[in-house]
């Protein structure tokens, strides 16, 4: 069997984090060298929980309905930078807005590790200010 690449392995992983199996999603991920940063939302955090609990609070809980649509795809050896967007229902807290019920749609930009198998890490970026601009225009 052909050694996976590291677009094959940040699809699972994406897939697993969007179906809500955090088992699964666990399984894809180097706990031991994980390194994230969330532009804008968090820190650079070295804890794989610590970080759940950050995509919990930001991506899951706020939205329903969401959708990830890939826009653009560069694969290197060890990395996958995937600019995609996002369409989603605004049902709950998101920074200081709470609950609109509208449907939004923003750009995101995603630079996942991967080695040995495993993603390690990410940076990712969302576009806070046209999330802004969605949630508060009257």
């Amino acid at each position: 069997m052909a050694e996976r690449t590291p677009l094959e392995i940040y699809r699972e992983w994406n897939d697993c984090l969007l179906a809500g199996d955090i088992e699964g999603a666990t399984r894809l991920i180097d706990a031991a060298n994980w390194r994230e940063k969330c532009l804008g939302l968090t820190g650079w955090l070295t804890d794989f929980t610590e970080a759940l609990g950050h995509y919990e609070k930001n991506m899951v809980k706020p939205w329903a309905d969401l959708r990830m649509f890939e826009e653009q795809v560069v694969e290197g050896a060890d990395a996958v930078t995937i600019r995609f967007r996002v369409e989603a229902t605004h049902v709950g807290q998101f920074l200081e807005w709470p609950a609109t019920g509208r449907k939004v749609s923003f750009q995101a930009i995603r630079i996942v590790n991967v080695k040995g198998g495993l993603v390690t890490g990410q940076w990712a970026q969302l576009d806070l200010w046209g999330i802004h601009r969605q949630l508060t225009a009257s």
